[in-house]
């Protein structure tokens, strides 16, 4: 039998993966009716634009994104262009040159027609055919690719000549996108699409400036492409720092905000009620006093809420199937479920027993990290101050630091790369706070 079968579910209701661009998911959104207009009405605003989508880590991000690449494209958003959905994301890595963004965006809405034309049993355009077997020639030889980008309103258009994808310039890679979005709305007959450039903020700040510099009359100015950036908190306001002739130029900034406790036990219930096996009313094996104060631990990460639910889940299992090879009776069902009901109260674990397993998991996790007693120390004391920037470096020379470089660079920056603390940006203020695990860990005395 499978694991979660075990516990009366046909999949995991504390799945951490993001919602997916589909019909299924719509409903295991919660809690973002006004993010959602906000959203639906800047992009009928406009034919084209770039819209900046930040958040904490965990906030659900990528899964309100999903949402509404669904309903507007499928057409079953309350208003709004129908637009082809970014199925596939472009991942910004760290030192990224615009030349390699460039060319990720150009796989990333290939595969997206791709994949919107398989499901729908659409033909595959012309010339996105021809770009998406130049993009998998990858050998050394030269190789020339004429493209026609097609003329909107029964214009006719123009030639566009390419070598390799290797050897492409980035301008060359701006007209390869330009040909797919005009096949998208010529032959796909949708209003325009999405590209996602994601994690952007994973450049330098100076990295970040040029390259959107270099974007704002090029990629950004495509006819009928809607831009989103996704980003942690505060990357409006760090666009704006970096170059106004940029920020001047989006058209939208939604920061997610986490949800409320009521959305997040309506998002838990509407899983449990989606993937329970039964006939009668699911509930959560985690009790709501639980998930409810991972949640508030966590800053509203919900990412953070369903992995420790899972793996609550998990440990039990683990540690129910541990005793069954201790009796001699095997392995049978009725054994299993024998030994699980000493945890359970009314359907769910026992709130003393989820504690247990949880400060186990955290124990481990975060004795795993094998952390010196110096940046205990020093986690210690951001978590008594709440929030610290550079300029409170003279707090933590107790433990070695030297200055606010030092502190910045060798502390906060892979403290906040281990993912033990969150990174929040309010213009050119960098603020740094504990982040999930250590701050469970802080409050169960592991510090």
């Amino acid at each position: 039998m499978e694991f979660w079968e075990r516990l009366g579910f046909r999949e995991n209701p504390y799945n951490t993966k993001p919602l997916n661009v589909s019909l299924q998911d719509v409903d295991l959104l919660m809690g973002r009716n006004e993010e959602q207009i906000e959203f639906l009405n800047a992009i009928d605003s406009n034919k084209e634009g770039i819209l900046v989508l930040s958040g904490v880590p965990g906030v659900g991000k990528t899964s309100f994104f999903n949402v509404q690449q669904f309903l507007l494209e499928s057409g079953h958003a309350p208003f709004g262009p129908r637009l082809l959905a970014a199925r596939q994301l472009c991942p910004v890595n760290p030192y990224d040159e615009p030349r390699f963004i460039a060319e990720r965006c150009v796989q990333s809405l290939c595969k997206s027609i791709q994949v919107y034309c398989s499901m729908t049993g659409a033909t595959l355009p012309p010339e996105t055919k021809k770009i998406s077997e130049w993009i998998n020639k990858r050998s050394a030889a030269s190789y020339s690719l004429g493209l026609s980008v097609m003329g909107y309103g029964g214009n006719f258009g123009r030639q566009v000549s390419v070598s390799s994808i290797k050897d492409t310039t980035y301008e060359g890679l701006v007209e390869v996108i330009e040909v797919m979005v005009s096949e998208v709305v010529a032959i796909l007959n949708f209003s325009g699409c999405f590209i996602v450039l994601d994690n952007i903020e994973n450049l330098q700040e100076d990295e970040l400036g040029e390259s959107l510099i270099t974007f704002r009359d090029t990629l950004f100015s495509l006819e009928n492409v809607w831009w989103i950036l996704i980003g942690q908190a505060g990357l409006n306001s760090l666009i704006q720092t970096k170059d106004p002739r940029v920020s001047q130029r989006i058209s939208a900034s939604i920061d997610l905000k986490p949800i409320s406790d009521e959305s997040l036990k309506r998002a838990v219930d509407q899983r449990v009620d989606k993937f329970h096996s039964g006939q009668e009313k699911g509930s959560s094996p985690i009790p709501e006093s639980i998930y409810t104060r991972l949640f508030e631990s966590s800053n509203g990460e919900i990412r953070f809420v369903f992995k420790y639910c899972h793996d609550i889940c998990l440990r039990l299992v683990k540690k129910v199937r541990t005793q069954m090879a201790g009796l001699d009776n095997g392995w049978g069902e009725k054994v299993f479920n024998e030994l699980m009901g000493n945890y359970f109260v009314k359907n769910e674990i026992s709130e003393d027993n989820c504690n247990g397993l949880l400060k186990e998991l955290i124990s481990e996790n975060f004795h795993g990290l094998n952390l010196s007693e110096e940046i205990k120390g020093i986690l210690k004391q951001i978590g008594k101050n709440e929030s610290v920037g550079v300029s409170d470096y003279k707090d933590f020379k107790k433990f070695g630091v030297k200055n606010q470089n030092d502190f910045l660079h060798n502390y906060l920056t892979k403290l906040k790369d281990k993912n033990l603390l969150l990174r929040k940006t309010e213009g050119k203020v960098v603020k740094f706070q504990l982040r999930g695990l250590t701050l469970i860990a802080l409050e169960k005395k592991l510090l």
